[in-house]
């Protein structure tokens, strides 16, 4: 029979195979954190290095040699859905008709993209199919001429970027997001008479650039008055105020409006009208109107 080890020898077996344990679970770790790496370091995470464009089979459509050219091709109906592939892609979220309303009307610039410039997209052909390709850089020895255009759809702006020379577009989200803005503005006579009708006339008006679903003005009644008549569409439920509701003010539109007060008194009259929407901030407006003593009948 041969030797068994001793003490001192099981030690070292023991203490062999938990080397080799740990050395297994360590390589086990070691790969499993580099094939979660893969993903981060993918080739999609790299730019695409672009040094020419206007290639046939890789551009998007013909090259643009006018404004009139980029609105032909964003409307055209043989590229109709092409384009809407390559908007969605790219990154737009908002109402088709809007980026065709814009293609059709909207100031379109002249722009010079800079060498060494990273581009967030482009538009591109893959064996005659439409499609994006994103983080493109632009690493041609001269600038890149370029048109673009923007417009808001829904509650963002975005702005649509088309190379010269092939018309490989792509549409990109802009900051600062389009701002909704109401004003308003009441006017009144400085001076009346008691015996004489006051008018309060006010121009309701969307300066901001997102159309507002629903306003609603409120003139309340000052101490001392009393209403008479009022424009069209005024609502004279509530005894103490007349009020006016519009539906889908778009960005330019104003709404103006009248109402005719009776001075019960001599003195001052503060008319304070305000307005709120569902997009905006509400705004008020005022105005005074000092009323002199009635004329008497006959006096002079």
């Amino acid at each position: 029979m041969g030797d068994s080890p001793g003490p001192g020898g099981l030690d070292l077996i023991i203490n062999n195979n938990q080397h080799a344990i740990m050395f297994h679970i360590s390589t086990l770790l070691i790969s499993a954190m580099l094939a979660l790496s893969i993903p981060v370091a993918n080739a999609e995470s790299e730019p695409h290095r672009a040094t020419r464009l206007g290639n046939p089979a890789t551009r998007f459509a013909a090259p643009l040699k006018t404004p009139d050219d980029l609105r032909r091709t964003l409307q055209s109906e043989a590229l109709r859905d092409d384009v809407q592939r390559v908007a969605r892609k790219s990154g737009f979220n908002g109402d088709m008709e809007d980026f065709l309303r814009a293609a059709k009307s909207a100031p379109i610039r002249e722009i010079s993209i800079a060498p060494n410039t990273l581009l967030p997209a482009m538009s591109t052909r893959k064996k005659g199919k439409a499609d994006v390709i994103f983080n493109v850089l632009w690493a041609g020895k001269k600038p890149l001429d370029a048109y673009e255009f923007s417009f808001v759809s829904g509650e963002r702006r975005y702005r649509v970027v088309t190379p010269k020379a092939c018309g490989n577009f792509w549409v990109e989200e802009q900051q600062p997001p389009p701002k909704p803005e109401l004003s308003l503005d009441c006017t009144s006579p400085a001076e009346s008479t008691g015996d004489a009708l006051v008018q309060v006339c006010c121009t309701l008006k969307n300066v901001g650039e997102l159309a507002e679903p629903q306003t609603l003005v409120v003139l309340p009644f000052p101490a001392g008055v009393q209403a008479r008549c009022a424009s069209g569409g005024v609502d004279v439920s509530d005894t103490t105020r007349l009020s006016w509701k519009y539906d889908n003010l778009a960005p330019g539109d104003e709404r103006r409006f009248c109402a005719n007060f009776a001075p019960q008194q001599p003195g001052k009259i503060t008319f304070g009208a305000w307005a709120t929407a569902q997009r905006a901030a509400g705004v008020t407006s005022s105005s005074e109107t000092r009323v002199q003593a009635a004329t008497a009948a006959g006096g002079k």
